[in-house]
């Protein structure tokens, strides 16, 4: 195997620096063309002296000119030299200034997108709430005219996301201090945002961030995508708080909602998830999980995950490589209705499943070859209470 250094390469990619011409290569042409004319004229004067007196006089006059002509056509092939090497040299000018002008262009774009980033932070620590939210829409609008950056603004609010929080739909109203005696509490710290008002912002934030994930194609191969739609985004949510959660039909490539808190209910129907999805010791608090048709990809890890007094339902799923749900508690029950597993899966990664108690894969309840139906080992009726 042949290696390169780093080098190398860039060496190669670079152009080669521009050399003066030198002073003597006038010199040598000047040179060449004398030599040239003088050469020629005294090769032919010597042919023309050997001829007929009566015809000499003429020979000479015809060698004299064309040794003259010779050395003009070597005057203009040098000429012509030192004209290509002009225009060489006005080309790679009005390359160099193209380039100049791209990257100059580049860097104000650039520019101009680190002080979107830089205004739309600002905007997201404001006091206001409608400031936050001018702040959230600025991302949104950067990450839909330029592709290149919808990863840093699908990280940026996920980043918001996770900021701590205390939804005014769980947390309890102060007591409100006898009319008699003043209040001893402190009043609201400066900078801190009202709850209901924060509320707000946050299902913004959640809106923003599913409806660019959302992708209901059936063909996909054949149907173009909405242009709204951000493919291949990775989002991480670990230890967020998420209010009414609708990632019904939503596409990503990598899904973290470790220790996530899901306040008022969570809908995964038909999410597609590439590669990993990880639900590590989140909690459905409202209502419990709906993940009826989402697809698992690599991981669908549910270890130590809490869904509540409600029924988590996984009908008609699919789980097309590793599956964890140990330490899972499911006070309400669990539904695999035609639910699959993917039996031939890539292994690279790793080839453990284990299933929530009294459920495991069926290899003999096939739709095909390739898929396997997920079904209650005491084969009572599908769904009831664990």
């Amino acid at each position: 195997m042949r290696f390169h250094r780093l080098g190398d390469h860039e060496s190669s990619a670079r152009p080669r620096p521009l050399r003066v011409l030198p002073w003597w290569i006038a010199l040598v042409g000047v040179i060449m063309v004398i030599m040239a004319t003088w050469a020629t004229t005294a090769w032919l004067l010597a042919e023309a002296n050997q001829a007929l007196p009566q015809v000499r006089a003429g020979l000479r006059i015809d060698a004299i000119r064309t040794g003259l002509s010779v050395g003009a056509g070597t005057g203009g092939a040098f000429a012509l030299l030192l004209a290509l090497r002009r225009q060489w040299l006005n080309e790679r000018a009005q390359a160099h200034q193209e380039k100049v002008a791209a990257m100059s262009e580049l860097d104000a774009v650039e520019r101009r997108i680190t002080e979107l980033y830089t205004k739309a932070g600002d905007q997201l620590g404001n006091e206001r709430a409608p400031v936050r939210l001018a702040g959230l829409y600025a991302l949104e609008r950067l990450g839909q005219t330029h592709p290149d950056h919808r990863q840093t603004v699908v990280d940026v609010i996920c980043a918001y996301l996770r900021m701590p929080f205390a939804s005014p739909a769980i947390s309890q109203p102060p007591a409100r201090p006898p009319a008699a005696e003043p209040s001893s509490e402190p009043g609201p710290k400066p900078g801190e945002h009202h709850p209901r008002q924060e509320l707000q912002v946050r299902l913004t934030a959640q809106r923003i961030l599913t409806d660019h994930l959302h992708d209901m194609r059936e063909g996909r191969r054949t149907t173009p995508a909405n242009p709204r739609f951000w493919a291949g985004m990775q989002i991480d949510l670990t230890g967020a708080m998420l209010v009414d959660f609708d990632f019904g039909g939503c596409h990503a490539m990598r899904a973290i909602f470790d220790e996530v808190r899901f306040v008022g209910g969570a809908n995964f129907a038909y999410a597609e998830f590439d590669t990993d999805a990880y639900f590590e010791k989140a909690r459905f608090e409202d209502k419990s999980g709906h993940f009826h048709g989402a697809r698992f990809g690599r991981r669908a890890v549910f270890v130590d995950t809490d869904f509540g007094g409600e029924e988590a339902s996984f009908a008609s799923a699919r789980f097309c490589g590793m599956t964890f749900f140990s330490g899972v508690r499911l006070e309400g029950g669990v539904r695999f209705d035609d639910a699959q597993a993917l039996l031939d899966f890539d292994t690279r990664w790793g080839n453990e499943r284990n299933w929530p108690p009294r459920w495991s894969l069926d290899s003999m309840k096939r739709q095909d070859e390739d898929w396997a139906m997920i079904v209650r080992e005491d084969h009572q009726t599908v769904g009831g209470p664990l």
